[in-house]
């Protein structure tokens, strides 16, 4: 009795890790946030400029908290941030001088994290904050320091800003195309619109597009396309370039702190859909959930599990 049991329990045991097996195989579930603007050691900055951005001092432990235990809840494999990771890159000190350790205090507090967490780079990552008679200044003049900083501490950079990853599920191959468009201002006489890649990454950007006829692409990326620029005859070389291939099936941004859903037009009868996520500096509810199946994308409500849109990919 007490063999048949142990036979009975072991069977079980084995059954439901199958069932787990094939669940993750069937099924890629991963979160999307965005806007963390994390902000470290607020007090040694000038008081004006540390009083104006207070607000988001105190983002570390409700962003602890999330990375060590929302993935298992949702049972996500990953996590995406696409962007504001830290509020500035550099900022002015009481002393008048600029301090930049925000990147290498972020990249610790990855560490809590018990999943891989893909980054892209937004505009206040490349950004310098002082302080100027009674206002915050901001540049992005420091923006090659800035990028320099992410590529020497955080590994999801090591080869630069911009880059892929590629995932199976389920015979469907998903390409998750992680962009690096944080220069937030086109200056007069240029012929560019936000968001804005240059030559180099748009190049780049075609050639992910074409490695291979049967993959599906996810777009990464921290400003988003807005209606005017997301048109026929638009403007945008890289509005172009996503719009005229169908394979394209979802863009992943934030920037604009609000939940946002979008379908834009695209090759022949097909839609662009664009999801922007609020910002989780302003609220651990600013997440989505992301499950990517052998036909479908289905993307959550924000800050909930259930399902707001289904993309079909076949």
């Amino acid at each position: 009795m007490k063999s048949l049991f142990y036979i009975c329990l072991f069977t079980l045991y084995f059954t439901t890790a199958a069932l787990q097996t094939l669940a993750q195989t069937d099924t890629l579930s991963f979160m999307h946030i965005s806007d963390l603007h994390m902000l470290f050691n607020l007090d040694v900055y000038q008081q004006n400029l540390a009083r104006s951005r207070k607000h988001f001092g105190q983002g570390i432990e409700p962003l602890k908290h999330f990375l060590q235990t929302m993935p298992e809840k949702t049972h996500s494999k990953f996590i995406v941030a696409t962007g504001d990771l830290v509020d500035f890159f550099e900022g002015e000190t009481s002393k008048g001088e600029m301090l930049d350790f925000q990147v290498e205090q972020f990249s610790r507090l990855l560490g809590f994290a018990n999943v891989p967490v893909f980054l892209n780079l937004g505009n206040h990552d490349i950004c310098s904050y002082s302080w100027k008679d009674t206002i915050r200044a901001s540049s992005q003049n420091h923006a090659g320091m800035a990028r320099a900083a992410w590529i020497r501490n955080l590994a999801n950079f090591k080869d630069g800003t911009y880059y892929s990853k590629v995932f199976e599920v389920n015979g469907t191959t998903y390409r998750l195309i992680f962009l690096d468009n944080g220069y937030n201002t086109v200056h007069q006489g240029d012929n560019s619109v936000l968001p804005y890649i240059d030559k180099a990454q748009l190049d780049w950007l075609e050639n992910q597009l074409t490695q291979s006829a049967n993959d599906i692409e996810i777009i990464l990326m921290h400003i988003p396309f807005t209606a005017v620029v997301a048109r026929p005859g638009s403007p945008s070389e890289l509005y172009n370039v996503l719009a005229k291939n169908p394979s394209v099936k979802l863009i992943l941004d934030g920037h604009n702190h609000k939940n946002i859903v979008q379908r834009f037009i695209s090759t022949g009868d097909q839609k662009l859909v664009q999801v922007q996520t609020g910002a989780f500096g302003y609220g651990i509810e600013n997440w989505r959930l992301i499950k990517l199946t052998k036909n479908q994308i289905l993307i959550s409500f924000p800050g909930k599990t259930e399902t707001e849109l289904v993309i079909p990919v076949k």
